[in-house]
């Protein structure tokens, strides 16, 4: 990333849209009142993010980065830390009813290709998991009750053989995480990325909490490290990806990587459209659960995406 942040930004695909004025006011409802009890608290963190929005339009500030402000703003005024800190809890614990016997359902998979595409898509579905995107609802019940249905609905966009053949080039992954829980099928598609095609991953999470963001006591709950390499943080406690903060320990980690799985929407939103200055291929793994992403994606709310820019649709775009 050698040119000037602020003007590597400019590439940037996502925009916010109308959609993510309401979604931002919802959001600051729902953390303030999981920070706070107090409504006068409560009042002062939605007129504080009323007070700031504008002037986030007025920048074009990436979707992601509007909630990682409300959640600032709500620690600031609350004092509370890490609002979802139960939610995650909760989320970890569910996912990992679901694994065993999603380990062994890979097991019976005998073609390496189709093994990683079921992975995904598990992780797509753990990728359900987000309570903080307007129009979405999620509850842990239709999670455990309804996984396998889940894993019947088809990839909108299917990149894995892609993938595939990108990791016949380089089989050192950089794979971003998103939320705690989901990280719980990630574990299952770096098992496999292991296991199946001699890679080696390194898991990033975030370096500090926000909404229900992966940490790494997330991390060490779901015992990440039995199927990876390495697991590193951002550096830093912003929702997605934002080059100018992360740590020199994850700068290093994405210049020795070959390929880089973004997993979420959050990812997604800040790293699409700078995959030139990336420098490798970028395989987006993500449920679209709102209209802002589904547009820049071309795929429907509700659809399942893996979806690589490699370096000759890095050289289509710019």
């Amino acid at each position: 990333m050698g040119k000037d942040y602020k003007n590597i930004l400019k590439n940037r695909l996502v925009k916010p849209g109308l959609l993510c004025i309401p979604c931002t006011v919802n959001a600051a409802l729902d953390i303030a009142s999981k920070a706070t009890s107090d409504t006068a608290e409560i009042r002062r963190i939605l007129l504080e993010v009323l007070k700031w929005l504008p002037e986030a339009f007025e920048e074009d500030t990436s979707p992601n980065v509007l909630h990682t402000q409300v959640c600032k703003i709500t620690r600031k005024i609350s004092g509370v830390k890490d609002p979802f800190k139960h939610v995650k809890t909760v989320s970890n614990e569910t996912a990992l009813k679901v694994y065993p016997s999603l380990c062994e359902t890979l097991k019976s998979i005998k073609d390496d290709v189709e093994a990683l595409r079921f992975c995904l898509k598990a992780a797509i579905v753990g990728n359900m998991m987000d309570f903080e995107v307007h129009g979405h609802r999620f509850n842990f019940e239709n999670l455990e009750s309804r996984f396998k249905d889940y894993l019947k609905e088809p990839l909108v966009i299917d990149d894995v053989d892609k993938l595939v053949e990108e990791i016949s080039r380089g089989r050192r992954i950089l794979y971003l995480a998103d939320n705690a829980g989901e990280i719980v099928f990630d574990k299952l598609v770096a098992k496999c990325l292991k296991e199946r095609w001699g890679c080696s991953v390194t898991m990033v999470v975030k370096g500090g909490p926000v909404l229900n963001d992966a940490t790494l006591e997330d991390a060490k709950h779901v015992m990440l490290s039995e199927e990876c390499d390495k697991i590193i943080t951002t550096g830093d406690d912003t929702i997605g990806i934002i080059m100018g903060r992360v740590s020199e320990e994850f700068r290093q980690a994405l210049k020795d990587s070959n390929i880089v799985v973004s997993k979420g929407q959050g990812n997604f939103e800040s790293l699409t459209g700078l995959e030139e200055n990336i420098g490798k291929p970028v395989c987006y793994v993500l449920r679209v659960k709102c209209e802002v992403v589904g547009r820049n994606l071309g795929a429907p709310k509700d659809s399942n995406v893996v979806k690589l820019i490699g370096f000759h649709e890095v050289q289509k775009l710019y």
